[in-house]
């Protein structure tokens, strides 16, 4: 699977995914954009590297649409076609939504986690920060010892990652695309569509 994060404005991204046995899926706009490493892009390298199939992208992976994402724009004249595979869509992105069980509330939680985490050593100390990341403290004590323990061994690769995708993000002009492939993290220098 291949995820294009899409520079589409000057504080504007969308995201197009391409699956091998699946229709690809679309958010135009996507929410969360950030100048150094967008939301959607954290949760990618989190549930990538945690092995989580439940989170947003491995359902994506399995067929869904993670109940945000949707099929493209009919290819020809086919709205017929298309309305039938978005319907079938969204039934199989709501019954992967439903079984997800405590790995889509991890991909959650960790996302949060690394993205806090990652951004303290980067800005500078202030009022919001300190508030971020107690908060980020809290959320960590709900966890259990076996999930921190999974998320502490993955750290030092997340950052890695993190600092690897915001400075291949920070280098795209409007309208340009950094493409990771799925769950690897490996760049793809494949253009759009």
């Amino acid at each position: 699977m291949r995820v294009h994060f899409i520079r589409s404005g000057g504080r504007r991204y969308a995201m197009r995914i391409e699956r091998v046995s699946a229709p690809a899926l679309v958010m135009d706009p996507a929410p969360g954009f950030d100048p150094d490493l967008p939301h959607d892009m954290v949760h990618f390298v989190v549930e990538a590297l945690l092995g989580l199939k439940g989170g947003v992208f491995g359902q994506i992976a399995a067929g869904g649409d993670a109940g945000s994402f949707h099929i493209g724009g009919p290819e020809g004249a086919d709205a017929r076609g298309h309305r039938r595979a978005a319907r079938k869509q969204a039934a199989k992105g709501a019954a992967l939504l439903k079984a997800q069980g405590r790995e889509g509330e991890l991909s959650e939680l960790a996302a949060f986690l690394f993205d806090i985490g990652w951004r303290s050593g980067t800005r500078a100390s202030s009022t919001a920060q300190q508030a971020a990341l107690g908060e980020a403290a809290r959320v960590r004590a709900t966890l259990s010892s076996d999930e921190r323990a999974r998320i502490d061994a993955v750290r030092a690769n997340v950052f890695a990652a993190f600092d690897a995708a915001s400075k291949a993000w920070r280098a795209l002009r409007r309208g340009e695309a950094l493409v990771l492939e799925w769950p690897t993290l490996r760049r793809v220098d494949h253009p759009i569509g």
